[in-house]
């Protein structure tokens, strides 16, 4: 990017991307690997390992309401990032050793606060960083999410290669010097650029009651994880709790109040979207490991390395179609999105049929679904940041940003859920063509489910855009 597009945008941007891009390398080599240490660690089946990492993968969102409460009320943006920091450190070297399952359960409790602090604060700051009714806004969330999508493949290459060859200990340890990284640099880059907390002073009080809510929601997440039976409950509970709270902080002003509902409008598509896109991480994953190639025209790649297919086209799509956002308001982003949505897996079963019964399918299908991935990714995640600070009520931008992630958790655990259409429980007893037969069926489930949430969008969209512009 150049000096002179850069000027346009506040100095906080480029230290927000950087620091958010160290925290999505440790995540995604997290993401990448933990399916297979479940599955090959603890002896897990699919269905098993895919209600952990879908419970954990929402309460790593959820946790970011809690997190947004914390800086509104009491820590403020700076410092949340900072604690955030500190905690996701501890929880992925107690990951890196955890001798049992239960261990494993605190480890991910802890990450998904530490997450939640870091994550959801970091971008309530950049949108505070801009001026109300500023232009650039939604091209400056575009630039952080594509920039930060460098740190997402830098982890997707890692994960693979360093699980290969040293295992998943190492390769957790890298995930926690990665976020090491990343919080010396927003530290020193938050110093060196004279940047101001929106909080300037805590008192020992205001310190007292974060720490204390940072450890019950640490607390609730491991019980969550531990016990994925209690899962459904939590997330039905989440859900409405979410809607209670926009409806309550708005309902003294009749025009917030339809700004509101318009973001609950949003928040229910976006929830689809994120069920879809993180089969990456569950039915996808353990597809590519078992039926798909491990090259892209002669080259060599893991099955986690695919995934980086998914970064390189968030950041192409990312800085290419910012002069598209001048002609498309945010409804008509989001059905693109869905829309872009419903060819992904259509693409998969494209290549399963293509390819002779008994025999692998070369890799450039998965490349091609995850191009088409980002395509619609870059349509509908970071409009949705952007929205969290255009339509919060004052001073109230952390919860809103809080709810955006919350979308994406209530996401996560909806992809736990759809990925028990894919999983096979003992791949010893079935053939290529019979595990081919078991994605295939789920892949067509989740074709279907993203083509009834396009016409809902449609449908919606219209809703959307008159409770806006009134």
């Amino acid at each position: 990017m150049s000096n002179a597009k850069l000027r346009k945008h506040p100095i906080a941007l480029p230290v927000c991307f950087t620091t958010e891009m160290w925290e999505r390398f440790g995540y995604k080599i997290l993401l990448g690997l933990l399916v297979f240490v479940l599955l090959k660690r603890y002896n897990l089946d699919d269905g098993q390992a895919a209600v952990i990492v879908g419970g954990f993968t929402g309460l790593l969102y959820i946790t970011s309401i809690v997190a947004g409460f914390i800086a509104d009320k009491f820590i403020g943006y700076y410092r949340s990032v900072l604690l955030g920091g500190i905690i996701l450190i501890i929880g992925y070297l107690i990951l890196a050793v955890a001798p049992s399952l239960f261990v494993v359960s605190i480890a991910l409790g802890t990450i998904s606060v530490g997450t939640g602090l870091l994550k959801s604060n970091i971008g309530s700051f950049l949108g505070l960083s801009y001026k109300d009714g500023d232009p650039n806004r939604e091209k400056g969330f575009t630039i952080f999410y594509a920039g930060i999508n460098i740190g997402s493949m830098l982890g997707n290459f890692t994960a693979g290669y360093f699980y290969e060859h040293y295992g998943s200990v190492v390769s957790f340890c890298i995930a926690a010097f990665g976020i090491f990284l990343g919080v010396l640099i927003f530290y020193f880059g938050f110093k060196l650029s004279n940047l101001k907390p929106v909080k300037m002073t805590v008192t020992f009080e205001e310190w007292f009651k974060a720490l204390a809510l940072v450890f019950f929601s640490t607390i609730i997440a491991i019980f969550v994880i531990y016990n994925p039976s209690v899962s459904v409950i939590f997330f039905v509970a989440i859900t409405l709790a979410s809607i209670f709270v926009v409806i309550n902080i708005s309902k003294n002003d009749s025009n917030q109040l339809k700004k509101s509902i318009a973001y609950l409008l949003f928040l229910a598509i976006a929830i689809v979207f994120w069920g879809i896109y993180n089969q990456m991480f569950l039915s996808m994953n353990l597809f590519i490991d078992r039926l798909v190639e491990h090259s892209f025209f002669g080259i060599p790649m893991t099955t986690q390395s695919f995934i980086i297919a998914n970064n390189v086209g968030v950041i192409i799509f990312g800085f290419s179609i910012i002069k598209l956002w001048n002609y498309l308001n945010d409804v008509k982003k989001y059905i693109l999105g869905m829309f872009l949505l419903c060819f992904v897996f259509i693409i998969v079963i494209f290549g399963i049929n293509t390819t002779s019964e008994l025999a692998k399918i070369a890799g450039y299908w998965v490349i091609m679904a995850y191009l088409m991935l980002s395509l619609s990714e870059i349509c509908i995640s970071p409009i949705g940041m952007s929205l969290a600070t255009k339509l919060a009520p004052e001073n109230r931008t952390g919860i809103f940003m809080g709810l955006w992630l919350v979308s994406m958790g209530i996401g996560g655990f909806l992809a736990g859920i759809i990925a028990k259409f894919a999983a096979i429980n003992s791949i010893d007893h079935l053939n290529v063509a019979q595990m081919k037969g078991v994605y295939e069926h789920a892949f067509m489930i989740y074709v279907s489910i993203a083509v009834v949430a396009f016409i809902f969008t449609f449908i919606i969209g219209k809703v959307i855009n008159k409770l806006l512009a009134e």
